[in-house]
């Protein structure tokens, strides 16, 4: 099996699909690329497909009324891309977000037709098109408690948790969109972060 569908084999994997409904699911599948720049999903469009993401990073965004990009979320190797559509039932599966590549991205796309018809034919398939839906809900609901909740350095520290060398791949103004800061905040924060684990160190 080509190395992109054997990763999205293993990230399928603990959601119970058997083989067999593996091998149905990905003859439906097809991989596609991206470059830097591109929008794969635009808010508002309807979705027919959701994807999985082989290589590169992505994020989610949305624009104000005022024509400010706010970030809601980055995507990398080994997760799904949704846009939210994939849960937008009541209004024809469109997306609820834009998604722009930040690097080349390698993507396998999944026809919401191909989960639909192992859902009706399969209650382990059901089951895992119900964890997909609900998982990158989740994600969001935290993002935004988080914001309400939690100090800048605690969120700026998570981030690095859940995307490790993000400073490396994403320019800081979309970091600081996302962490709804300012560039000089997010530098100074940067500072500070750095200071407080040489003195931890040291102690």
């Amino acid at each position: 099996m080509e190395k992109n569908f054997e990763k999205f084999k293993l990230y399928i994997a603990p959601f119970g699909l058997s083989d067999a409904n593996f091998d149905l699911l990905i003859g439906f599948c097809e991989q596609v690329q991206f470059n830097k720049g591109d929008v794969v999903m635009k808010a508002g469009e309807k979705q027919n497909s959701i994807y999985f993401i082989a290589k590169g990073i992505v994020r989610n965004y949305v624009l104000s009324q005022e024509g400010e990009i706010k970030t809601y979320g980055f995507r990398v190797e080994n997760m799904l891309i949704t846009g939210y559509g994939l849960h937008n039932y009541k209004n024809e599966h469109r997306a609820k977000v834009n998604i722009e590549c930040l690097e080349e991205c390698a993507l396998i796309k999944i026809p919401l037709q191909a989960l639909k018809f192992l859902e009706e034919n399969s209650k382990e398939a059901h089951k895992v098109g119900r964890y997909l839906a609900e998982a990158h809900t989740l994600e969001l609901v935290d993002f935004i408690i988080d914001i309400d909740t939690l100090p800048i350095l605690e969120r700026y520290n998570n981030l690095e948790k859940l995307f490790p060398n993000i400073h490396q791949r994403v320019a800081q103004h979309i970091i600081a969109s996302y962490l709804r800061i300012t560039p000089v905040h997010l530098s100074n924060v940067k500072k500070r972060n750095l200071l407080l684990n040489k003195t931890a160190a040291s102690s």
